[in-house]
């Protein structure tokens, strides 16, 4: 499945997008032009937030400060989701 067509991701499908994704940016990071360099800082910063958040979804229980980082997780992520427009 093309992946502009998934509509929901398992746990299986986050944890490939932070062991697969992550390193895949890093590394193409490592190897851009500089002008492209803030478009990936971006994009990872991006992919890392929506991963976090993800994974402490996943938890039984939260408190006050779980909550608050999977908000700060989602605001960041929110903040710089234009790089993949």
């Amino acid at each position: 499945m093309p992946y502009s067509q998934v509509m929901q991701w398992n746990g299986q499908e986050m944890k490939a997008l932070g062991c697969v994704m992550v390193p895949v940016f890093e590394d193409t990071h490592s190897n851009t032009l500089v002008s492209q360099r803030i478009p990936f800082t971006k994009a990872l910063f991006c992919v890392n937030n929506l991963a976090y958040s993800h994974l402490m979804t996943q938890d039984q229980y939260h408190t006050k400060a779980t909550i608050e980082y999977m908000e700060k997780y989602l605001e960041e992520f929110h903040c710089h989701i234009d790089v993949f427009s």
